[in-house]
């Protein structure tokens, strides 16, 4: 130090060592609040910053222990001064440190206090009294307070939250997870037990098994590094699958020492249904479009091939279209992927009239492939109906009944009411596309009955007739 700090510095001494001399000075400078008890606890000496903190200035019997107005614990119960630390420290001869309590000026304002307490003891060892010190920690506590919600509404928000959330130390073992995080993995993963991933099980996006200690979770904390949307294939221990992304981040703690990791499981499982269903739908609509288009010059071929009324030609020509339609409409309406039974009889007899139609038979879900096939079939069987038979008169009715069984779908065509049946000389387009789609198509059977009291028709088709 120079010449000229010693000089500085040197004038200041006398004045710092004659406050030293007096304790009581000493203590009115201090930033903390002091008071000393007697023997009996009554307060003899205080300074000036212990009459901010209590708002007032206690004297006589009202200054016995501590000067506090009114006094809580930190839940906010009230308590008598008796159990002050200075008054356990005069019962007992033993220091109190880092006691928090409430205290209440007369003024009404409350006042948070970390209070010390020592005991005052002569050459002897015999008590004297005590000496407190008490600081206001108001806004150190509200501080706390605030924060502490704070981190509780971080962890409802997580808790609660839509997304699976979870996390691990820094060997990986999982310390907690959301509500999310357990239903995405189907089960509750072990605290401090299971590592890196709840997940029961885990494959690449190809389907291909994937060890836990190399999921998402493992390589961001091996490498120490962030992880974007790693996508992975979970199963549950029930055996569903589904996909998820992963966004593994790395948690460091003061020194940059790796502490642990925080995962994020976005569940894109929908969004795989989605895309699956989507690739699904348009491979179908490139078989249908093509089985449309053979179906329709079929149709096309057969309805003209031969000399006749080319209106009534052009007539039957249509409604076979119309009946394709009607077949494609009921399976849009259900995504392509099937029909009921029931439904696509009901829509394809529809316009011969309801009120000449029995249908009868259980729930069936046929396939698309069989929905179109068996609605053109069983409008070829109406307008066959409708031009000789039952329904080419006012009293016949058709019955249609279906069920069932072992080997797929069976159905019974029955017409009654109508004019004498008599077997045909040569089968005409509407019965050779019957016989031809349902084996053709549906690899099924068919068998005609040309009785005289109606046509009976029973067809068959396999299993995979049905969904």
């Amino acid at each position: 130090m120079s010449d000229a700090g010693v000089a500085d510095v040197a004038p200041t001494r006398p004045a710092l060592q004659r406050l030293f001399h007096s304790w009581k000075s000493l203590l009115e400078h201090l930033p903390v609040g002091v008071y000393v008890c007697d023997a009996d606890g009554l307060i003899v000496h205080h300074n000036r910053r212990a009459v901010e903190i209590w708002g007032w200035s206690p004297s006589g019997d009202a200054g016995r222990y501590c000067g506090a107005w009114k006094a809580f614990d930190v839940e906010g119960a009230p308590v008598t001064l008796d159990r002050s630390a200075i008054a356990e420290v005069l019962a007992t001869y033993a220091s109190v440190t880092g006691r928090e309590l409430i205290i209440e000026q007369p003024s009404g304002r409350r006042v948070h206090l970390l209070a010390n307490a020592e005991p005052l003891l002569d050459d002897d060892g015999a008590l004297l009294g005590a000496v407190g010190c008490i600081q206001d920690i108001t806004e150190l506590r509200q501080t706390r307070d605030r924060l502490r919600a704070r981190q509780d509404w971080t962890r409802r928000v997580l808790e609660s939250a839509p997304i699976a959330v979870y996390n691990t130390d820094a060997q990986g073992f999982v310390l907690s997870f959301n509500a999310a995080a357990a239903a995405l993995w189907g089960r509750e993963p072990r605290i401090g037990e299971d590592r890196w991933c709840g997940s029961f099980k885990l494959y690449s996006p190809l389907g291909v098994p994937m060890p836990l200690d190399q999921c998402p979770m493992a390589q961001a904390i091996r490498d120490d590094r962030q992880i974007q949307g790693a996508e992975a294939i979970f199963e549950r221990p029930d055996g569903t699958r589904g996909a998820f992304l992963a966004y593994p981040t790395p948690l460091h703690g003061p020194e940059g020492e790796l502490v642990g990791a925080i995962n994020v499981l976005v569940d894109i499982s929908e969004r795989k249904r989605s895309e699956d269903l989507q690739k699904t739908l348009v491979d179908e609509l490139n078989h249908r479009v093509k089985n449309t288009l053979a179906t329709v010059q079929s149709l096309a071929v057969h309805s003209f091939h031969e000399a006749g009324d080319p209106r009534a030609m052009r007539e039957a020509f249509e409604a076979r279209l119309m009946a394709l339609s009607g077949a494609h409409n009921r399976l849009a309406e259900r995504a392509w992927e099937g029909a009921e039974f029931s439904d696509l009889a009901a829509g394809t007899l529809a316009p011969h009239g309801e009120a000449r139609l029995s249908l009868s038979g259980p729930p069936v879900h046929l396939s698309a492939r069989a929905a179109v096939t068996l609605a053109m079939v069983l409008h070829e069987l109406a307008a066959n109906a409708a031009k000789y038979g039952a329904l080419s008169s006012a009293e016949g009715r058709l019955e249609v009944t279906w069920s069932r069984c072992a080997d797929g779908l069976a159905v019974r065509w029955r017409e009654c009411g109508g004019p004498p049946v008599l077997a045909p000389s040569r089968s005409g387009f509407g019965l050779r596309f019957i016989k031809g789609a349902v084996e053709r198509e549906l690899s099924g059977g068919v068998a005609l009955d040309f009785a005289a009291e109606g046509l009976v028709c029973m067809i068959a088709t396999p299993a995979q007739t049905l969904v």
